[in-house]
């Protein structure tokens, strides 16, 4: 991830993140039937927004872990239920078979190795466990109207920070082929959250959303171009005619695909 934004901006932008996927992940919490989960193991928690909501929705213990030190630092420091380590999702410092519930949110996309860490996921979850893929976005599914270059320039810069911007996409492929436990196949559901912004959000979000991306398309957009866009992106916003489409994919792996 880009490494300029503060801790503190960062909260915020995964404080944002989490309200757009609230509902699709207590539909999963469900589906799981989290709350009766002894074990619960959150990949890539961050500053630990998410995992403080498992935290509140079951009685067992919640481990929250990320690579970066800082992040989990921030985490121990709110104070929640959840305990937080530091760890690499491609080598999950667990034994087999550890945790009831594996989740993660947004995190897929920025490994190196995405299909070693849906199989390490698949390994530390019990047979008759849940993984919860709470959200991957795919940017080659934006859609911008007026036509403006925002999801391209976007899908290159996460390109360049080593993050794959069509992961949402891929979530049934890289669960069935990680599958490699028992005889059956996984049972992958995958579904899609279907991100299309009011305008009152546009509004709400333009200065913020705007933020962040001059800062990640620093380097790949000159700035008068960048300018530019702005400029017309906000008189689309003010005179309604704005649409902004984003697909956020889910999945829920369970059955075959962790025992």
């Amino acid at each position: 991830m880009a490494t300029e934004m503060t801790l503190e901006e960062w909260d915020e932008q995964f404080s944002r993140q989490a309200g757009w996927t609230r509902a699709t992940r207590q539909h999963l919490y469900r589906r799981a039937n989290l709350l009766r989960a002894r074990r619960v193991l959150d990949v890539g928690s961050g500053t630990g927004m998410v995992t403080e909501e498992l935290a509140a929705s079951t009685a067992g213990e919640v481990i929250g872990l990320d690579i970066d030190p800082a992040m989990v630092a921030f985490a121990r420091q709110r104070g929640g239920r959840a305990e937080y380590r530091l760890g690499d999702a491609h080598h999950l410092p667990f034994p087999d078979g550890w945790f009831d519930v594996t989740a993660c949110h947004f995190v897929l996309l920025w490994c190196q190795d995405p299909g070693r860490a849906a199989r390490e996921m698949m390994r530390v979850t019990q047979p008759g466990g849940a993984i919860l893929v709470c959200a991957e976005p795919d940017y080659g599914g934006r859609l911008d109207y007026p036509d403006l270059p925002i999801g391209r320039w976007q899908a290159e810069a996460l390109r360049r920070e080593g993050a794959d911007p069509l992961l949402g996409r891929k979530l049934r492929a890289l669960f069935r082929a990680g599958h490699r436990f028992g005889s059956g196949t996984p049972q992958v559901d995958v579904g899609v959250i279907p991100g299309l912004w009011d305008l009152a959000t546009l509004r709400a979000e333009f200065d913020r959303e705007w933020g962040l991306w001059e800062r990640s398309l620093a380097g790949v957009v000159p700035s008068d171009e960048l300018a530019r866009l702005r400029a017309a992106d906000r008189a689309a916003v003010e005179t309604g005619e704005r649409l902004v489409f984003m697909p956020v994919f889910y999945a829920l792996i369970a059955g075959a695909g962790v025992s």
